[in-house]
């Protein structure tokens, strides 16, 4: 087994068949995907049963423990030699896994390969893309703000077994993962877009607020040792101010205009071809969803 795709969901009726079309969508069929409920309230559970491929695990143990908790729980049941990660609101590139498996063959020495994005809206609709640049290494530049997209990672399964997640860093895991390896991690980035990333059309202010407590903690320990109590102190400032302008923009009621920012605008001809390939996505085949899927869907 090459790579194990663990997918984590917890209420994610909407999006989650979708999300599966896309692994099985893949140009590389030498992989398994093991689906992990964390105590969801809605249909995801029945969709997720609804596969039928040897494949594919559905791990459901209706509490609702928190994502640290269960992708922890994926790197120890993983058999792949290699984890992929992957959100139930997002989709992947036909291509992703064969690309990322290619480079992290061919480079030994590399524990973690991310990629670009597209960014889609509710309907699947190509946005934006973004995260083209190199990866800065530079401690302050870790800090400030996240790596890549948490989704398009891709590593060594001993990798995730010995750096697992912390539960004390909700909505910013990640981020404090990355810093708190850095130094004896090595990372690199496929700089093409292999995944769709679902944006909502509006920033949940709460969540985001709440993203930048957990940074600011984040600043606090591991900054001193990475770039020293001034710049951390610098970090934490300008988190603070950041949350503010969040807060104005979304009592002007514009969100959206800080959502498009992060974004590099597509061409018409990118759009066109992104929104050839969600297609192709979309009509991919898997066992057990016509019976029960595609009826549920529609009622949706």
């Amino acid at each position: 087994m090459r790579v194990s795709i663990g997918l984590p969901f917890y209420n994610a009726q909407r999006t989650l068949a979708d999300a599966i079309r896309s692994i099985f969508a893949q140009t590389i069929d030498d992989w398994e995907l093991i689906l992990v409920d964390d105590g969801s309230s809605d249909g995801s559970a029945d969709i997720a049963r609804a596969v039928s491929d040897p494949r594919v695990r559905v791990v459901s143990g209706g509490v609702n423990k928190g994502l640290p908790c269960r992708l922890n729980q994926i790197a120890r049941l993983a058999k792949g030699e290699y984890i992929a990660r992957m959100d139930a609101d997002d989709l992947m590139h036909p291509d992703r896994l064969a690309l990322q498996l290619q480079y992290l063959d061919a480079n030994p020495t590399v524990d973690v390969v991310f990629t670009a994005i597209y960014t889609i809206d509710e309907n699947n609709i190509p946005v934006g893309a973004r995260s083209f640049a190199e990866l800065d290494l530079r401690p302050k530049a870790l800090l400030r703000h996240a790596l890549a997209a948490h989704v398009t990672m891709m590593g060594r399964v001993e990798w995730f077994r010995d750096n697992l997640y912390d539960g004390n860093f909700v909505r910013a895991e990640d981020h404090e993962l990355w810093c708190r390896t850095y130094g004896h991690t090595a990372f690199d980035k496929i700089r093409q877009p292999l995944l769709f990333v679902r944006e909502p059309t509006d920033v949940n202010l709460n969540n985001y607020l709440h993203s930048c407590k957990t940074d600011r903690k984040i600043f606090k320990i591991y900054g001193p040792s990475m770039v020293g109590w001034p710049t951390t102190i610098e970090l934490v400032v300008k988190s603070h101010l950041k949350g503010q302008l969040y807060r104005v923009f979304t009592a002007l009621g514009k969100q959206d205009a800080l959502l498009r920012m992060r974004n590099n605008t597509l061409s018409e001809h990118e759009k066109e071809t992104a929104a050839q390939v969600i297609q192709h996505i979309l009509a991919a085949h898997v066992p057990g969803f016509t019976a029960y899927v595609l009826r549920e869907e529609c009622l949706m």
